[in-house]
């Protein structure tokens, strides 16, 4: 086979966005598929992307391999691949080649909101709506001339890059997917219906794929969420990826361990710990096995040898982005690589995690974003700030105060309070969280024996808003009143209220709150 774009060649291969140019990952080529599929194929004679794959077959006739399952293509076939679902195109024979017009791009650079969103009923036009794992249709000459001809003006927006191009790709993609939606579900079912089961083993592939650093990931876990039975998934995966779960899961775990150990100056103990492993004899046993060398001997082969001091420019803002993409994943990944590349552990976490933090704290004032966006963003942050643990000094954090917060008496309530505490950090502020139902006295006894110099009260309820004026009222008996500043929030919470119970402040919304507790703290 060949193929005219850069690949990615860590077994089994995988394409990546990072590893293809481009200020918005797109690309566009043609392929000459000319090796003839082989009676067994193995996992490693297939692929998988981190971005999305169009193939439109322009010329001969062929087989598609999806997972294990080899469809017939010919010309006017087309077949849209999502990440990490292996797949791969063959020729039909000896003397057959398949040619074929190959499209990636990633949705996050190309469309937003539910077109975006894996799993909504909009995404990618609803081209999914019928099998989340690949779709696929046969066009009729029309259809498949308004398709080359959508083709060709990408490629044409991509070359002359004039005024607006973006906008231009971005509208042929749109024009793109709802033409090949009207045709999607004429021709993606079998006689044997293979199209339904390939949901659940492609549901636990890319859960593999995109969790396998968690070391209690199970099959029972995901037949749990599947709702079907362990045995049924097990039986489902090794038929349509051609491995068992836990064979698919250790090499994948290997596989990103052979990763660190060429890249990275990671040590065997946090190599495992990101690898989802724990057993350490287990681990030397199956690498010796899967590449023939112990971890030690393959890091002196394989390791990518920088310049000392060498800093890819991009990479803290590429981080930053990740971040906010909530991409945890390639968060931890950058994080490391920006420690291996020579940025001090406060260069990543002020100028990538907390600048990332700061973008989705504004857009999340002007609502621009939602508090699950939020949340996602944060979980990617706090990962990130796992890998940063081990190189920060405590005294290299300089923080900027410390504020005590908690969701006050009564009151089980804690997402909007989680949500202040990470905007709260994202500020620099270090953040005392006292959780939920939380007595007035806990609130004053934690600001004087940690030295707050805010405290910060949530309530849902409108029954427990009474208790934020009994906060303001111990903070006077206990003659600290005019050495703290008390901040109140919450969706009863109104700014007459504040007023009349003498709080400092009141906030309507996360970022806000943060930018107040940064103002008082300032202050002192």
């Amino acid at each position: 086979m060949s193929i005219n774009v850069l690949r990615y060649t860590y077994e089994p291969e995988r394409r990546k966005k990072s590893d293809l140019p481009g200020e918005s990952f797109i690309s566009l080529s043609t392929v000459l598929c000319d090796t003839v599929i082989p009676a067994a194929v193995s996992s490693r004679q297939l692929y998988t992307n981190e971005v999305f794959e169009v193939n439109l077959v322009t010329d001969g006739c062929g087989i598609c391999r999806v997972f294990s399952e080899s469809i017939p293509c010919k010309k006017g076939d087309v077949f849209i691949i999502p990440p990490n679902i292996p797949h791969n195109c063959f020729a039909g024979g000896e003397t057959e080649t398949v040619s074929i017009s190959r499209l990636l791009f990633d949705t996050d650079d190309w469309f937003s909101g539910e077109i975006a969103d894996i799993g909504t009923p909009r995404f990618c036009y609803g081209v999914f709506a019928g099998s989340p794992v690949i779709a696929y249709a046969t066009l009729n000459a029309k259809t498949y001339g308004t398709v080359i001809s959508v083709f060709d003006s990408i490629t044409q927006e991509l070359t002359d890059k004039q005024k607006e191009w973006k906008d231009a790709v971005r509208f042929n993609l749109s024009l793109l997917f709802i033409t090949i939606a009207r045709y999607i579900g004429k021709a993606d079912q079998t006689e044997t219906g293979f199209v339904k089961e390939w949901y659940y083993a492609g549901f636990a592939q890319q859960i593999v794929m995109e969790s396998f650093s968690d070391a209690g990931l199970k099959l029972e876990n995901l037949a749990n969420m599947m709702y079907i039975s362990k045995s049924h998934l097990s039986r489902l995966f090794q038929q349509y990826t051609g491995d068992t779960f836990s064979s698919y899961l250790r090499n994948i775990r290997l596989n990103h361990a052979c990763k660190l150990l060429r890249e990275t100056d990671m040590n065997l103990e946090q190599i495992l710990a990101s690898c989802g492993l724990h057993d350490i004899r287990a681990f030397y046993r199956n690498f010796q096995n899967y590449t023939g060398t112990t971890p030690t001997q393959y890091r002196n082969e394989k390791k990518v040898i920088r310049p000392k001091g060498e800093k890819t420019v991009e990479i803290l803002t590429e981080l930053s982005e990740n971040m906010q993409n909530g991409k945890a994943k390639a968060v931890t990944e950058l994080v490391q690589r920006a420690l291996d590349e020579g940025y001090t552990p406060e260069e990543i976490l002020n100028d990538g995690l907390m600048a990332g933090m700061s973008v989705i704290g504004e857009k999340f004032k002007k609502n621009d974003i939602y508090i699950p966006q939020v949340l996602v963003a944060a979980r990617a942050m706090n990962m990130g700030a796992q890998v940063l643990k081990p190189y920060l000094s405590s005294d290299a954090v300089v923080t900027k105060g410390k504020v005590c917060l908690g969701t006050v008496k009564g009151d089980l309530h804690d997402i909007g309070k989680n949500l202040v505490k990470m905007m709260l950090e994202s500020k620099g502020l270090e953040v005392v969280d006292l959780g939920t139902d939380v007595a007035p006295e806990s609130f004053i006894n934690t600001a004087i024996d940690e030295n707050c110099q805010v405290i910060c009260c949530s309530a849902l309820l409108t029954t427990t808003m009474s208790v934020m004026e009994d906060v303001v009222k111990a903070a006077e008996t206990a003659g600290i009143r005019n050495k703290v500043k008390i901040m109140i929030g919450g969706a009863p919470v109104t700014e007459e209220f504040c007023k009349k119970i003498g709080a400092d402040a009141y906030t309507p919304d996360a970022a806000s709150a943060a930018e107040a507790a940064l103002l008082f703290c300032n202050e002192k």
